[in-house]
């Protein structure tokens, strides 16, 4: 496979994956993007997708490892969540009109593990796009005392109640 030079020796990748066809990847994902934001679990079975709305629905995608031309995974679990909309764009990166020609689009997917991105390569036809996806965390609004001002009600992160004046931090 073309792309398997793409990655800079001497990466340690916690989870490599590779298609010869990233449209099969793409209509899978599709079926569950209902929401922005998605869960990827890479287990040594295979790759889960999940995608929530509220904590009460909830969709599944699993993608057996056979599927996968190359599904190298170096810890029992490797998790990120990342904007499922931004990665089925990026799939889809060299439009339909491939298909129709005969070509498809090559995806090798690597991840080095939490605080780098998910790298994406993509080839079709000798182009080769990289992309990098950096992983969606939610984070508490904690806001720097002197941007605090009169009218703004800090709230605590955990119970949605009203922080006092002692317990600002």
């Amino acid at each position: 496979m073309p792309l398997s030079t793409q990655s800079q020796p001497g990466e340690q990748h916690v989870f490599v994956a590779s298609l010869d066809n990233a449209r099969n990847l793409s209509n899978i994902l599709k079926a569950i993007a209902f929401k922005d934001h998605a869960i990827f679990s890479a287990t040594p079975n295979g790759l889960k997708v999940t995608v929530e709305d509220s904590k009460c629905l909830q969709a599944n995608a699993f993608i057996q490892a056979d599927i996968f031309q190359e599904f190298t995974i170096r810890e029992d679990l490797v998790g990120f969540q990342i904007n499922l909309t931004v990665l089925l764009d990026c799939l889809n990166i060299f439009g339909g009109s491939a298909v129709s020609a005969g070509m498809s689009t090559v995806l090798k997917m690597c991840y080095r593990g939490y605080g780098y991105p998910l790298t994406l390569f993509l080839e079709e036809a000798g182009v080769v796009t990289v992309v990098h996806l950096w992983q969606f965390r939610k984070c508490p609004l904690r806001l720097p005392e002197r941007f605090r001002h009169d009218g703004f009600v800090p709230v605590h992160k955990d119970t949605n109640q009203q922080v006092g004046a002692g317990e600002r931090n």
